[in-house]
C-alpha cells in the first residue's frame, strides 16, 4: 500500500486512476467521497477523518480497497496493492462555487504578474540571510533549515504564479489547460449541462489551479508541457532537493533512517544556485503575451 497526496480543500470527491498490479490494464475507481476532517481535534494529527471507496479491475476483476483520508491541514489516498504513489492518478471533483479566500489568492497572484521579479527578490532575501553569521550553534541549525526550505517555498511560488498567470490572462493557454488537465478534461457530463458547465468553466479552472501541488515536479512538468508545449527543464535534482525540504520540514531535519542531514552556507548557496538555473529556464521556455490583461 502507498500513500498519494492530494489537496482536500474545496473538492467533493474523488476518482482514483491506476494500473492493474495483476495484470497492468487501467483501472478507475468509483467517485469517493472527501471527509471533512475533525476541527475540534488538537493537532493536526488527531483531526484525520476517512471514507471508504473500492475499485475492480475491467480486466482480471482484482478489486482494490481504497480509503481516503482528510486532516485539516492535508489529504493522502491509500489504494491498497498499489507501491508505488507515481502511478496513481487522482481525479477531483471541485465544489464549483469559490470562496472569499480562493477569491482573494487568484487575485493576489493576477495582480503580481512577474514571477520572474518575485522570485528573484525573495531569492536573493534568502543569499542576504546565508550570509548572516550566527553565534549560538543550536539557532544557526535551525536558520540553514529554514532557509533551504524557503529556497523551495521560492520555487514553489514561481512555478504555482507563472502557470495561474499564464493560464488566466492568455486564452490559447487556457485553452490547452482545459483540454490537457486531468482534473477538468475527465469530468463527464450531459449535454443537457453543456451552458452551465461553459458558464462555471474559469472558476472551474481558477479552484483547480489553486488546489495543484506545485512542490509534486514529475505532475507540475505534465502540465507546463502539455499548457505550455514545451520541454520541461530536468527535474531530478530538484527532486532531490525537494524531498530533502520534505525532511526539514516533516522531520525535523533527519532522514528516514533517522540521521541527521547538515545544512551549512555553502550546501544551500549550492541549492540556490541549482534552483536558479531551474526557474530560469523555465522562464525562457514559458514567455507568454497576456492577451486578456484587464
Amino acid at each position: 500500500m502507498t500513500q498519494a497526496e492530494f489537496y482536500p480543500f474545496g473538492t467533493e470527491a474523488v476518482f482514483i486512476k491506476f494500473k492493474c498490479d495483476e495484470c497492468e490494464h487501467e483501472v478507475m475507481s468509483e467517485e469517493i467521497g472527501v471527509p471533512s476532517p475533525d476541527y475540534s481535534a488538537e493537532t493536526a494529527r488527531d483531526s484525520y477523518s476517512d471514507n471508504d471507496g473500492y475499485a475492480i479491475c475491467p480486466n482480471c476483476n482484482k478489486q482494490f480497497d481504497i480509503t481516503v483520508w482528510v486532516s485539516y491541514v492535508d489529504g493522502y489516498i491509500d489504494v491498497s496493492d498499489i507501491t508505488d504513489e507515481d502511478v496513481i492518478d487522482i481525479i477531483e471533483v471541485q465544489e464549483v462555487n469559490m470562496d472569499e479566500y480562493q477569491e482573494e489568492q487568484i487575485q493576489t497572484y493576477l495582480f503580481n504578474s512577474n514571477s520572474l521579479d518575485i522570485f528573484n527578490r525573495e531569492i536573493s532575501n534568502i543569499e542576504k540571510l546565508n550570509e548572516l553569521s550566527v553565534e549560538d550553534k543550536n539557532l544557526e541549525v535551525t536558520l540553514k533549515r529554514q532557509l533551504y526550505s524557503g529556497v523551495v517555498t521560492c520555487m514553489e511560488d514561481y512555478l504555482s504564479d507563472k502557470l495561474i498567470n499564464s493560464v488566466l490572462k492568455n486564452s490559447e493557454l487556457f485553452k490547452r489547460f482545459v483540454k490537457t488537465f486531468h482534473g477538468i478534461r475527465d469530468r463527464k457530463f450531459s449535454l443537457s449541462e453543456i451552458f452551465e458547465k461553459q458558464e462555471q468553466l474559469e472558476t472551474i479552472v481558477k479552484k483547480e489551479l489553486l488546489d495543484i501541488i506545485y512542490h509534486d515536479l514529475p505532475k507540475v512538468k505534465g502540465m507546463y508541457e502539455d499548457t505550455f508545449d514545451i520541454s520541461f527543464p530536468e527535474i531530478g535534482e530538484l527532486t532531490k532537493i525537494v524531498l530533502q525540504r520534505h525532511n526539514m520540514v516533516h522531520r525535523n531535519g533527519k532522514t528516514k533512517e533517522g540521521e541527521i542531514i547538515n545544512v551549512d552556507k555553502d550546501s544551500i548557496k549550492e541549492t540556490i544556485k541549482k534552483t536558479k538555473e531551474f526557474v530560469y529556464a523555465i522562464d525562457l521556455l514559458t514567455i507568454v503575451t497576456f492577451d486578456n490583461d484587464e
